[in-house]
């Protein structure tokens, strides 16, 4: 009977212990950070305060932005990527978001304003090599033909560009900002651009407390109303009430 009894103290001793390491991890999974478990196709607003906090703790310490060097013909929203090196290496984050490139990820994580107040946003590497690839193409049009593949106007000296002239299938470029599909430019200096007309139109309507100058160029809303820069684009202006694109 004594037996019995030790035997069943035993069980309930070895219960107590599981209980208690169960609520252990549990209590100490929601006391530190959690892994980034997200996607590498999406970035997320947690990914994007720890990496903004970062910045700012690594510039109040050291002085500098933990930024690669860049040479200055990089586009001004392509400009300054952020360093994940120095900031894994003297501890500011614990990992890299999965979302990184460095992660092997869809994004480069950028650093904006960085004299001023440093921003940080995520620029599309898919939206960049697209645009890169078409204007490969259309690089070698104009050596052949002397012109550029141009369809109808869009705005003063920039041009819807015609696929059919370079006999390729429309690209389906989606707006980080809309999910819609962008339409493509093409300079008359031959440069190409993703239009970000609609995305500002849509915006604005949205948001009729938005301040807009004659000097603003109005990418800068995209940018300070969401996680994105906008790639391979070139200045807008309002003009009528519309966004108008000019190089």
């Amino acid at each position: 009977m004594i037996k019995i009894i030790e035997k069943s103290k035993t069980r309930s001793l070895v219960k107590l212990i599981m209980l208690v390491t169960a609520l252990t991890l549990i209590m100490t999974g929601c006391m530190y950070p959690k892994p980034d478990t997200s996607s590498g196709v999406v970035v997320t607003k947690e990914a994007m305060r720890n990496i903004q906090g970062a910045v700012e703790q690594y510039l109040t310490t050291s002085g500098v932005l933990p930024i690669h060097n860049s040479e200055s013909s990089v586009a001004k929203y392509e400009k300054f990527r952020v360093d994940f090196g120095k900031l894994v290496d003297e501890k500011y984050i614990e990992y890299i978001p999965n979302s990184a490139f460095e992660s092997g990820g869809n994004f480069y994580y950028l650093v904006l304003n960085e004299e001023e107040e440093p921003i940080v946003k995520a620029q599309s590497i898919l939206l960049t090599q697209q645009v890169i690839d078409l204007q490969s193409k259309v690089t070698d049009y104009i050596s052949a033909n002397g012109d550029i593949p141009a369809g109808m106007e869009a705005y003063d000296g920039i041009f819807y560009i015609d696929f059919d002239k370079l006999k390729i299938k429309k690209p389906s470029l989606k707006s980080v900002y809309t999910g819609n599909v962008s339409e493509l430019l093409i300079s008359n200096k031959g440069n190409v651009y993703i239009d970000y007309a609609s995305d500002i139109m849509q915006l604005l309507q949205k948001d009729s407390s938005l301040v807009v100058s004659d000097q603003l160029d109005l990418r800068e809303l995209l940018i300070a109303n969401s996680d994105y820069v906008p790639v391979k684009s070139t200045a807008y202006k309002l003009v009528n009430g519309d966004p108008v694109a000019f190089e």
